[in-house]
């Protein structure tokens, strides 16, 4: 897990337990994103949900929803029923969120797992949406397991600027630091987040580059923005001319007269060629940029600023 960053958004999540919140001086005091309750089991709907989902998007806040599960007493299709119809109409812009903690420790891990991997795959085939899952540092890493680590986590581990190691997921997507923070425009305690910049960038200003192929798993970070998806080939990373050009945007261009591709006017020699596309050396084309270079070799992330 890494810690928290001065380049996180400020977020926050709510529920009923907030009462009336006023979220344009939500928006005001910099919170940029919020998670709002939404469902429960397999029959409660938060009071306050449609009020804030409404209000905190009518803001300017990004938004997101999620569900509190009961394992040990519902199947999972049930509750994903009950959350994808609760949430209908309204617009989320983060993925969808399985909040799973307490008294689901009462399942196996294996079956607990299955239950999560259950829940998730049906809201995305019910709403056409991604999915994600919260809960809390320990229970993340005494609880559950692979194949979880393919969905993004929101982690929370309170008075610590790192949350603590579990074996399915080596980063979080939102971390919940605090349960007794304060925001104006929120009359008593609310829970703080730390949202990764890449991560709020990819869902909360659509446009955001995809992979080229699927062996581009490389995350190529330019200024804590998401800007590109590369590939490792014999020990260096190579990332695609066009896209890299786009999300700089400096000009990129080949030359087919001198098989020479150039970034901003300038030759790059260490290039090779995938289905016909142009891929870069993402260090020698930096350096050509004047920017700095990072590799995260636990996330399979670069990056760059300048």
């Amino acid at each position: 897990m890494q810690a928290k960053s001065p380049s996180n958004v400020k977020a926050i999540d709510v529920s009923h337990h907030q009462g009336v919140i006023d979220w344009k001086k939500v928006k005001a005091a910099g919170v940029l994103a919020a998670f709002m309750k939404a469902s429960e089991g397999t029959s409660f709907k938060d009071d306050k949900f449609a009020t804030n989902a409404n209000a905190a998007a009518a803001a300017g806040i990004k938004t997101g929803f999620y569900h509190y599960a009961h394992p040990e007493s519902n199947d999972a299709k049930s509750e994903a029923a009950h959350f994808a119809n609760t949430i209908k109409g309204f617009k989320s812009d983060f993925p969808h969120v399985l909040d799973v903690e307490g008294d689901a420790e009462q399942l196996s891990t294996s079956k607990l797992t299955q239950w999560c991997v259950d829940w998730l795959t049906e809201v995305q085939r019910l709403t056409g949406h991604p999915t994600m899952l919260y809960t809390g540092a320990s229970f993340a890493k005494t609880e559950l397991a692979q194949p979880l680590g393919q969905w993004p986590l929101w982690v929370a581990h309170y008075n610590v600027d790192k949350p603590m190691d579990n074996p399915t997921w080596n980063e979080w997507a939102v971390f919940q630091y605090s349960d007794d923070g304060r925001v104006d425009g929120i009359g008593g305690d609310v829970d703080m987040d730390a949202m990764e910049q890449a991560f709020y960038n990819l869902y909360a200003n659509p446009g955001q580059p995809q992979p080229q192929s699927p062996e581009d798993t490389i995350k190529i970070v330019v200024n804590d923005k998401l800007a590109a998806y590369g590939r490792i080939v014999d020990g260096s990373t190579y990332v695609p001319l066009r896209q890299l050009g786009e999300s700089l945007g400096v000009p990129v261009y080949w030359d087919s007269a001198t098989s020479t591709p150039y970034v901003n006017g300038k030759p790059v020699k260490n290039y090779k060629l995938f289905d016909d596309r142009t891929y870069i050396g993402i260090r020698a084309s930096a350096e050509l940029l004047g920017a700095k270079v990072s590799w995260d070799s636990v996330n399979q992330k670069v990056y760059i600023y300048m």
